[in-house]
């Protein structure tokens, strides 16, 4: 009892959803510092085509995550059980990793990189609306937190290793990892206890008669008759529980279980229009968009620009993603700080250290002294941005899904929208890594490395 009780707390979930998406991330960009090498001994792509490749390889995943979002937040809000869609997106994480490993073609990269996709879309819609369901509202921020830490560790942690390894052990040694990180994973997935979900049958009310109904994590709505919290619906009269009750005792409890309103029915609307409709939602999805597209746009062109510029080889390529990633370790203090301040203050102090950032990268140029150690404060600063700004951009997703309930209750239907909520916030994270890549990609094959930092300084500068 005890040890199921701990399979299915709040901290073991947390704890398994946050290892699902640093687990995901990781082997998603372990193969970033590699990739233009690979697709010029591998593959055996001229010079000049390995930067072309190289971003189309990386907005593939992005594509893929899109579609692939949209799709399983469907599923999530359809189907009671979270756990089922949870655990086959390791199916598809582990086939990506082994065509990865095997591939040495262009059409089989491709592939890799499009399944590595849909496993992501899995992770963070099917994750993040477990983790609303469990933790609530109230704990959302430093919960997401955790899980910002998780992805941003896996993201920027996944290049050091791969370049690392690559550099010292060559290509097939930088895919052990991969299958030790999806073996923990798997093991976790299925010790994890989760709960399916009950339809919401009534929503509270306020009667100067009647304690309002509350609703558990795993979904139960309860009303109270007097003497305790009973399941909603359930009939409470005293003829049921005492079979010798009177007549006009068992009409009393109809009336009042009649105050109750059931849960008004699905609206004609799609549950996406209907959270896109929001100002709050809409925001806080153009932000994710943006901000991940400027550091999925680092992915693509900064072991390219400094391997060209300055000559850094993969294992310095590694070290400046890691100084991008260690601001990341302070994701859960931004998260509580969202909880307690709201989300306004760690959002605009993200953005206006971010701005400035983007613009002086156009200074690291050939004739720069120090490149290293100046794009290293600068990879820092961005590091701290992204920390500030990410728990405040999920924990908007589920307050704006809170808000639309209360105004209009049962507009979701019985199961609520969250997963799509969560799936339209993976989507623009997808977006991001989409178009990222592309655009920072052309802009400095075409223009050169300081227009492309000035587009991108310029773009933050309109989130304010």
């Amino acid at each position: 009892m005890v040890a199921r009780e701990l399979r299915s707390s709040k901290a073991f979930i947390t704890f398994v959803v946050c290892i699902a998406m640093l687990t995901d991330m990781f082997l998603a960009n372990l193969i970033l510092p590699v990739l233009p090498y690979a697709l010029s001994e591998r593959v055996g792509l001229a010079q000049e085509d390995v930067q072309r490749w190289n971003s189309i390889l990386l907005a593939s995943f992005g594509g893929a995550q899109m579609l692939g979002s949209l799709f399983f937040g469907w599923i999530g809000d359809e189907n009671p059980s979270r756990q089922t869609p949870f655990v086959l997106g390791l199916v598809t994480l582990g086939t990506s990793t082994l065509c990865f490993a095997l591939g040495t073609t262009i059409p089989v990269l491709i592939l890799a990189r499009l399944l590595q996709g849909l496993s992501s879309a899995v992770v963070f819609t099917i994750g993040s609306a477990l983790l609303v369901d469990i933790v609530g509202n109230d704990e959302m921020g430093k919960a997401s937190g955790y899980t910002s830490m998780s992805i941003t560790i896996g993201i920027l942690l996944g290049p050091v290793a791969g370049g690392f390894i690559y550099n010292h052990e060559g290509y097939f040694a930088v895919f052990l990892p991969a299958f030790a990180f999806i073996g923990l994973d798997i093991s976790l997935r299925f010790i994890a206890v989760v709960e399916k979900r009950i339809p919401f049958e009534s929503h509270p009310v306020e009667s100067p008669n009647l304690t309002s109904p509350s609703v558990d994590v795993t979904g139960n709505t309860y009303g109270t008759d007097g003497r305790g919290l009973v399941p909603a619906g359930q009939d409470t009269s005293k003829s049921d529980r005492f079979p010798n009750a009177d007549l006009h005792g068992s009409q009393r409890n109809t009336e009042t279980e009649s105050l109750l309103p059931k849960a008004q029915p699905r609206s004609g609307g799609s549950s996406n229009l209907i959270l896109l409709s929001s100002p709050r939602f809409l925001v806080a999805i153009v932000c994710l968009f943006t901000v991940n597209s400027f550091t999925t746009g680092f992915n693509g062109v900064l072991p390219v620009y400094v391997h060209d510029i300055f000559g850094f080889n993969a294992t310095k390529s590694a070290c400046l993603f890691l100084i991008l990633a260690l601001p990341a370790l302070l994701s859960p203090i931004s998260g509580a700080l969202t909880d307690r301040f709201g989300t306004k203050l760690p959002a605009a102090g993200g953005l206006l250290l971010l701005t400035p950032t983007l613009v002086l990268l156009r200074l690291i140029h050939p004739a720069v002294t120090s490149p290293f150690v100046k794009l290293g404060l600068m990879m820092s600063s961005i590091g701290i941005s992204v920390t500030l700004l990410n728990p405040a951009f999920i924990k908007e997703i589920s307050c704006a899904v809170q808000e639309i309930e209360q105004a209009s209750p049962g507009i979701f239907g019985p199961y609520g929208a969250n997963a799509q909520a969560y799936g339209l916030l993976s989507c623009a994270f997808a977006g991001g890594s989409m178009v990222g890549p592309l655009y920072a990609g052309f802009i400095r094959a075409r223009f050169g490395w300081p227009e492309d930092m000035d587009f991108a300084g310029i773009i933050s500068f309109f989130l304010h």
